[in-house]
């Protein structure tokens, strides 16, 4: 349930319409109150306060045509922007980092303020009747009015400082690198890296292939409602996808070893504690914040681009996310019931998956950049120092060995490719030099 939590959570945050939404219809209270209550809530005297508008319906309805023709000016403007920097973002860094932009928390706010004060200033010309007499005027309301569109200048003027930051590529991978962060403290368990046994079925079980009879992404597996399903049945199910992998409608998605075949009730449950949907999401999935940065860095590398100082960014930032992973827990295979017995076996990404979705594409990328294979190798070196497993120096030792092989073949000068070959051997010796987990310092 936490997952699928975090799920909805995840696909709300990528939607731009939420906040907005919440602030137009605080806009909207907020003239319900002070159009109803604002004459108890204001000064008696409304002249004798310089702050507070103190004119006629007439004047006050032209104060209003004004400040709310120049909202609309200022929105559209915004608009506008925002189109235009998506358009850029998308062109630049790939379309599927638009969701950073549409996710991000203080674009929304302004969006919110600009929409929510033109409704509010909508409702309060709509009662300013050029018969009330001064003492009728909703005062306070009116200027509540002038206030929020002063808001909505400053937040004009926020609004392109923040566009102009967040459009600069190292300040989008920050962003992406931080998400992604936040996501692995979420998903992996704290604690020293520790070796799964391998589990099998009961003797006498026969395995029966279940296909999730749905197209997509898979973005959930309820893994607690899968094990406490097969305790109540008895039975072991083996979990062939995991989240990220796009599923086709047909296929051995699912495998459960019983003693006696499968009934549709028992198919059904266990089809509906998978999530599929038509995008991948984090929820479960921590390949999905890898995906998002080697997008950058391979769009970064290719011809027309070029530019392998944002995808050396992108290296940085995905070396601190594997320094997390190599210090925490990954995803559990075996999932156990209440009296120790296993009852699901999960698909989910080892450390040598994680490490082939971060760095493949951006090694073939960038074959022929020296500078690139020798940041890979560098950043291998220093993951050394919190690799203290053994399937986690493997896996690094792997990645320089297809590191040697590119530089090998790639089209770089004989310089070039010492260079990278020297730095590859100082990467190596730094991973075989890693004391074994346990061990005194």
């Amino acid at each position: 349930m936490m997952d699928r939590a975090r799920n909805l959570i995840a696909l709300l945050r990528t939607q731009l319409w939420p906040i907005p939404a919440v602030i137009t219809l605080l806009a909207a209270a907020l003239a319900y109150l002070l159009l109803t209550h604002g004459a108890a809530l204001g000064p008696r005297n409304a002249g004798e306060h310089w702050w507070l508008y103190s004119g006629e319906a007439r004047t006050a309805r032209q104060l209003l045509s004004s400040l709310l023709s120049g909202l609309m000016t200022m929105t559209s403007l915004v608009v506008s922007v925002t189109f235009v920097i998506l358009t850029l973002a998308a062109n630049q860094l790939g379309p599927r980092l638009i969701s950073i932009f549409m996710a991000d928390r203080q674009i929304q706010t302004v969006l919110g303020v600009f929409i929510g004060t033109i409704l509010y200033v909508i409702l309060i010309m709509r009662v300013l009747d050029d018969e009330l007499g001064s003492d009728g005027v909703p005062h306070l309301a009116v200027t509540a009015a002038s206030v929020l569109t002063i808001l909505c200048l400053l937040a004009l003027l926020f609004y392109i400082h923040k566009i102009a930051r967040l459009i600069i590529a190292d300040n989008v991978v920050e962003a992406v690198a931080k998400e992604f962060r936040h996501t692995l403290h979420s998903l992996l368990p704290d604690g020293p890296v520790q070796p799964e046994s391998k589990a099998e079925a009961s003797p006498g079980s026969t395995a029966y292939p279940l296909h999730l009879n749905s197209v997509g992404y898979l973005q959930v597996v309820d893994y607690e409602r899968l094990v406490e399903l097969a305790r109540k049945r008895s039975v072991v199910i083996e979990v062939n996808v995991r989240a990220g992998h796009f599923i086709l409608r047909d296929g051995e998605h699912v495998r459960v070893f019983s003693r006696r075949p499968l009934d549709e009730s028992l198919r059904e449950d266990i089809r509906s504690t998978f999530t599929i949907g038509s995008s991948r999401t984090p929820a479960q999935d921590p390949e999905h914040g890898v995906g998002q940065l080697v997008e950058i860095a391979t769009r970064a590398l290719s011809p027309g681009m070029n530019d392998p100082f944002t995808a050396r960014a992108v290296i940085d930032r995905l070396g601190a996310a594997f320094e997390v992973i190599l210090t925490r827990h990954l995803q559990p295979r075996l999932l156990r019931d209440g009296g120790g017995a296993v009852r699901v076996m999960a698909d989910r990404t080892d450390i040598d998956g994680l490490l082939d979705a971060a760095f493949h594409p951006i090694r073939q990328a960038g074959a022929d950049h020296p500078a690139i294979l020798i940041r890979i190798a560098d950043i291998v070196r220093d993951l050394a120092a919190g690799a203290t497993a053994a399937e986690q120096k493997h896996a690094l030792i792997v990645q320089l060995l297809r590191l040697a092989q590119s530089a090998r073949l790639g089209r770089l000068t004989v310089g070039d490719r010492k260079d990278v070959a020297r730095r590859i051997k100082v990467a190596r010796r730094a991973v075989r030099n890693i004391p074994p987990a346990g061990a005194a310092s």
